[in-house]
């Protein structure tokens, strides 16, 4: 006898992956125009999440790679001025790593554009399929252990109307 929740693990799975395939052809432009091998973007986007500078052994832990791979990734991100190294107050035989300006300026334009993009997704859906997606993602981040504040009561778009 099979689980009926294994099919709609398996609709839901297919459902995201062809979801992400069609936003593939969408793709950023800062991502193209950072134009940084795919090591170093993650490596941004790392530092970018962390939200504080990291040390070199935090971010090969965060990447799950070695210390001189990590050497690497950093180097080509200080030549394009996106990270810089700074020594670490607490400890000055370790150096940090942190967002230059110019990477945060751009991070946030890739956050704001992904953003904008998702926006307009979700307002083709009608509002009792917003409702159920709010739900099952909420149930989803729970289940993962994170915690999701509720803002649609306090963040109502005029363009949203309860029927």
């Amino acid at each position: 006898m099979t689980d009926p929740a294994d099919g709609l693990c398996s609709d839901i799975q297919a459902a995201l992956g062809a979801l992400m395939a069609r936003q593939r052809s969408g793709r950023s432009q800062e991502i193209v125009q950072l134009d940084v091998p795919i090591g170093q973007l993650k490596t941004l986007f790392m530092l970018w999440t962390a939200g504080k500078p990291q040390t070199m052994g935090q971010i090969a832990q965060a990447l799950g790679v070695g210390l001189g791979s990590v050497t690497g990734l950093v180097d080509g991100l200080v030549e394009r001025d996106l990270v810089r190294r700074d020594e670490d107050p607490a400890d000055r035989r370790q150096k940090l790593a942190r967002l230059t300006p110019q990477a945060q300026a751009r991070l946030r334009r890739m956050e704001r554009e992904r953003s904008v993009v998702a926006t307009r997704l979700l307002r083709r859906m009608p509002l009792d399929d917003l409702r159920a997606l709010r739900q099952g993602l909420v149930a989803l981040a729970t289940a993962a252990g994170a915690s999701v504040p509720d803002r649609s009561r306090t963040h109502r778009s005029p363009e949203i109307k309860e029927l």
